[in-house]
Formats: C-alpha cells, sequence, structure tokens
C-alpha cells in the first residue's frame, strides 16, 4: 500500500502540475489528493478484526470480548504498515512502573535479568503472575514493554519482565546469548516462579521473537510443573525463512533490518572480550561484518547453539509447527499487513485444528504497532485487546479451575 501511495502522488503531482498551472492550484490540488488517500485507507483498514478457531477459546472470547467484537479504528494518518511500527517507537510514552531487577544465574555461567514491578499494599503470594516476553533485542526499558506490564498491573496481577541474556541493559557473563528455538533461560525463569509461588497461575504475554520461544516452550515443556496456565502470542513470525525474506526486502532492510542487526552487533561488541577464546565454533570479526540477520544468524547465533548453518537453525526454530502441541489456552493477535511476517504464512490450520488456540486478525497495525487515535501517544489497541485477554483469563475463574466458569458474571 506504501508503494501504491508513492506511485499514486508522483502521478498526482504529474497530472495537476498539467492541469493547474499555477503553484496555489497544484498545492490544493495535491492536499485534496492526500486527504482522499487517508480517508481511503482509513476506510479499507477500519475493520473489526477476524477471529479464528474452533475450540473454546474462541467461544469464549466471542461471548466475552469487547474488543475482538468491535471495530479497530486505527490512527486515520497511519498510511501503512511501517507508519504503525515506526511512529509507535517514536510517539508511545513511556508509562512511569517501577521496576527492581533480579539476576537469574544459569549453569553454564550465564546470567538473565528479571524485572519485576514494583508494587504497593499487601501482597497475596497466590495472585495470578503476568510475565512479559520481549522481542529479538527488546528489554524492560522498551515502551511496548512497559505498557503490556501496565496491562497486567491494572489487573492485580503480579508482574515481571523476562530478558534475554544481554538485553534489557543487562550484562553477558558468556558468549551465549539467546536464540529462538532454545528455551532453557525461560525454562529456568518459569521454574523459580513455580518454586517461589506455588500456587499462582502465570500468563505469559510474548511478542515478536519472543513469541518464537515462547511457543517452542509450550511445545517441549509440561505446562502443569510451571504453572504456566495461558499465553498471548504477539506479531510473532511462524515461518523462519519467510520472516528471513520479509526482513530481507529492500523497504524492511532499510526501515528494520539494518536496525536490528546494528543493536545485535552493539551487544556483542560491548562484551567482546568473551569473545577472543580461540575454542569458540565464531569467528567475532566475521561476525562483526555481517551485513543481514541471515549472516549474522549463519556466523553467530546457529554456531553458538549447535547448528551447522543458518538453514539448518531456520528449520529447527519453526514454530508453527510447534502449536499443535501447545495444550493450554493461547491467543494469537497479528495485524494482515506485518511486514516482518508474511501474512501467507500464519498458521491458519495449525489453529483451526487445535482447540486450545485462537487468533486475532487486524486490517493493518503493522509490527507491534495497531495504533488508534489522532495523536496516539498513550496505550495502543493491542494494550486493549491484552487488557481484556487477561482480564477473561482471570474473571471467568480458569485461572484456578482450568476451564471457563462464570462467564455471566464477566459482563
Amino acid at each position: 500500500m506504501a508503494g501504491l501511495s508513492q506511485i499514486g502522488t508522483s502521478l498526482a503531482l504529474g497530472i495537476s502540475a498539467y492541469l493547474f498551472p499555477s503553484q496555489l492550484m497544484r498545492v490544493r490540488s495535491l492536499v485534496i489528493f492526500i486527504l482522499g488517500q487517508i480517508i481511503y485507507c482509513f476506510a479499507k483498514s477500519s475493520r473489526k478484526p477476524e477471529v479464528l478457531g474452533q475450540g473454546r477459546l474462541r467461544q469464549v472470547l466471542e461471548e466475552c470480548s469487547n474488543v475482538f467484537n468491535s471495530v479497530y479504528y486505527p490512527t486515520p494518518w497511519c498510511v501503512g504498515p511501517h507508519f504503525h511500527t515506526i511512529l509507535r517507537v517514536f510517539l508511545q510514552h513511556i508509562p512511569p512502573v517501577r521496576m527492581e531487577r533480579e539476576y537469574i544465574n544459569t549453569v553454564d555461567g550465564g546470567q538473565f535479568a528479571l524485572d519485576w514491578v514494583i508494587t504497593t499494599g499487601p501482597d497475596d503470594l497466590d495472585k495470578p503472575i503476568v510475565v512479559v516476553v520481549p522481542g529479538i533485542t527488546g528489554g524492560s526499558h522498551n515502551n511496548y514493554v512497559r505498557h503490556l506490564a501496565l496491562n497486567g498491573l491494572n489487573n492485580r496481577c503480579r508482574v515481571l519482565v523476562f530478558n534475554n541474556r544481554g538485553c534489557g541493559h543487562s550484562t553477558l557473563l558468556t558468549p551465549r546469548t539467546y536464540s529462538g528455538s532454545n528455551t532453557e533461560d525461560i525454562s529456568l525463569a518459569m521454574l523459580t516462579l513455580a518454586e517461589r509461588y506455588p500456587n499462582a497461575p502465570v500468563i505469559i504475554v510474548a511478542v515478536s521473537l519472543g513469541g518464537m520461544i515462547t511457543t517452542h516452550y509450550m511445545a517441549s515443556q509440561d505446562c502443569s510443573t510451571s504453572n504456566l496456565k495461558a499465553a498471548c502470542i504477539i506479531s510473532s513470525p511462524w515461518n523462519s525463512f519467510s520472516t528471513s525474506e520479509s526482513v530481507n526486502e529492500p523497504i524492511n532492510h532499510i526501515l528494520y533490518e539494518r536496525y536490528l542487526l546494528g543493536k545485535l552487533k552493539n551487544m556483542l561488541d560491548k562484551h567482546q572480550h568473551l569473545y577472543t577464546n580461540q575454542r569458540l565454533p565464531i569467528n567475532f570479526r566475521h561476525v562483526m561484518k555481517s551485513q543481514t540477520l541471515r549472516e549474522f544468524d549463519d556466523r553467530f547465533t546457529a554456531k553458538m547453539f549447535g547448528y551447522k548453518d543458518w538453514k539448518e537453525y531456520y528449520n529447527h526454530g519453526h514454530s508453527y509447527n510447534k502449536l499443535p502441541h501447545v495444550d493450554i489456552p493461547t491467543l494469537i493477535i497479528t495485524a494482515e499487513d506485518d511486514p516482518l511476517s508474511d501474512c501467507n504464512y500464519l498458521p491458519f490450520q495449525e489453529v483451526e485444528q487445535n482447540p486450545n488456540l485462537a487468533m486475532v486478525i487486524t486490517k493493518t497495525g503493522g509490527h507491534i504497532g495497531f495504533l488508534e487515535g489522532w495523536l496516539p501517544t498513550g496505550a495502543t489497541w493491542l494494550n486493549r485487546a491484552v487488557n481484556e485477554f487477561i482480564q477473561i483469563m482471570t474473571y471467568t475463574n480458569f485461572l484456578q479451575n482450568n476451564e471457563f466458569k462464570d462467564i455471566d458474571d464477566y459482563y
């Protein structure tokens, strides 16, 4: 849509120059054309989200949800997915959520950080826990992470952010970082919660790469031992190969890939003393010369996690084929125009075949964008959706009884 808008604008300029020789008339015609484009795109993208699934979760969402049963009106002047994706980063304010950091030591000598939201008043050890798992290079300092944490806090839950190794301004102790298919650190985090709060149900809210990690975790672990009762997966890639192709598209490479790659390189560069060991399966200088995320994964991530190359890593990293093994209510939220996740590879079949899954697709929203209102500086449509999902999981008694009850009392 963005490309068509650019072409249309160029045509409008040419036509207006021919039909309206005066400068004022040209400006007026261009303004009218741009306003027409905005109105057209707004009307086209303002749709009720599509809710997919065949199980009880979809039924409960349809019966209880206001957000998913109402039209999503995106920010009118955000024409196309890139506006949603990029402007959310710059416009959305960071809520004043106070956190306390805890480092969890791993068996290989590394560490990852858990940032606990600080609350006041009496503490109920059995209240639900919301764990926010950020996207690639993301952490508790990001605005979207803070807003998701606030969603949990508003529902009287204990809230913490799981920061991958080296993320969230944390320090690496070992050369190993993280990958989309490795679940050792998230497993340790969930085990830690189960030991401290044995009667507290857990909801994971995971974004992008965090969604991949969470999906692998849910498919490979017995969630009952960790008290994980529900999950919400947001803007997550499902097919690693198609995601790699999407990220490598010229416009996406300029807007996103170079930035994300730079963040990954900076993380390694800050800890380059860890990569001087000749026994490591990587060449640090070669890694730092990577020009794409695929090259970085081939030269670093794949090697550090025991894969032969990026192809083997990506083949194992698919998360769509892990969904049949998910046995807890899991809501998938995505936008049809997500520039980093081709909608043709969304897990339609897996969602339809697993009654524990439901997928909500908006017409627009970009990648973790979902802006709404004329000046989208606060909570987004996504935050309203996640907030309602946590409410439904909490107030329908599912977290306590593993089945949806008291739905009539929810209204």
